[in-house]
């Protein structure tokens, strides 16, 4: 009897073990999890586009920010003096078009009056012409007759070129009123990045800055980083066992080990187009006599919550634990195009 009692009781151990390892498998199949994540996000870069001394820096590391609020300011005297030269020269330039605009004025009076004389002179040719043809005047008045209009149409030939050339200058003058202008504009726009402010709310990381240094465009100065919205997202790393049920779209959720009692939510927003090793800077070498398999790993993006996150607790580079609830897509696994379908259903067809 005892013998018996202890071979029950052993089947019992055995009988629940495989229960138990068969609900762990079911679980883990319908809720895949990795330890393997990390909080990303975006990191903006805060840096002077023009070089200059920092005359003022209005933050400290850790310290949060509002969009659009001025954290330093680039000493403005240098391009103060670029914007006042720029402005005195398109004053100067300016003030040339009006006078090109009388010379054209004057220049088409001109033509007008030698225009007038060309005609007179024509008329007199033409009397003259018969006249002579009637031998009642000279041959010398004749030919006076013909110098005099081939001045006068010299003279009006002179006279609307000196107008061509007017009207050229007065293009060129007013060219050079937009290159004045387009100059004034850029020295106010350069002007404008003396006063740096943030392009996005956030709380400042790595200051590099101090004030009397002497930067170049694009130096960094500091970062900010955005605790909110879509600024924060999960690098969640799953086997590739892992992957068979993980669609986007599906919820997630997840804890840091900051604070583990605290849930987070969020949503599988994409997978990677390849694994870790993929795109590392040295892919391993597979085609070798010694290879061993290796279970990959393959990046899923996933979306945060901004509601479960909007205590700001998330940081990144923190640990997380995440967990898929895949039970909530499809349960068929893959999903198939309606012509993979349609094409599986037409074989099926033939073979019967």
């Amino acid at each position: 009897m005892k013998k018996w009692i202890g071979l029950a009781v052993i089947l019992l151990f055995i009988g629940g073990g495989v229960v138990t390892w068969f609900f762990y498998w079911k679980n883990a199949r319908l809720y895949p999890s990795t330890e393997d994540a990390y909080v990303a996000g975006d990191v903006y870069q805060i840096s002077s586009r023009i070089p200059g001394t920092v005359l003022t820096l209005d933050v400290d590391d850790n310290q949060p920010v509002a969009e659009g609020q001025v954290v330093a300011t680039i000493d403005p005297e240098p391009y103060d003096s670029e914007v006042d030269q720029a402005r005195a020269a398109l004053a100067q330039a300016r003030t040339v078009p009006a006078t090109n605009r009388a010379k054209i004025a004057q220049a088409k009076a001109d033509v007008e009056a030698a225009a007038s004389d060309l005609e007179l002179a024509r008329a007199d040719l033409a009397r003259f012409t018969e006249l002579v043809q009637r031998n009642s005047i000279p041959k010398r008045a004749y030919d006076q007759a013909v110098a005099a209009e081939q001045v006068a149409a010299a003279r009006l030939a002179a006279k609307q070129k000196a107008q061509a050339a007017a009207e050229a200058s007065l293009d060129v003058s007013e060219k050079d009123v937009k290159r004045a202008e387009t100059a004034l504009a850029a020295a106010q726009l350069r002007r404008s990045y003396c006063t740096i402010r943030v392009p996005v709310a956030g709380i400042v990381s790595e200051s590099t800055a101090h004030e009397g240094q002497v930067v170049a465009p694009g130096q960094p100065l500091f970062a900010v980083v955005p605790l909110h919205g879509d600024h924060l997202w999960i690098e969640a790393n799953f086997k590739e066992t892992q992957l068979a049920r993980i669609r986007p779209g599906q919820p997630v959720s997840f804890y840091t080990d900051v604070n583990p009692d605290q849930k987070y939510h969020g949503t599988v927003e994409s997978l990677s187009a390849g694994t870790g090793a993929a795109f590392s800077l040295l892919p391993p070498e597979n085609a070798t006599g010694n290879w061993v398999k290796v279970v990959q790993r393959l990046p899923v993006r996933i979306a945060v919550d901004p509601a479960s996150a909007a205590g700001q607790t998330l940081r990144l580079g923190l640990s997380v634990h995440v967990t898929v609830d895949t039970a909530a897509g499809d349960r068929s696994g893959p999903e198939q195009s309606p012509e993979r379908t349609e094409k599986a259903g037409d074989g099926g067809s033939s073979s019967q």
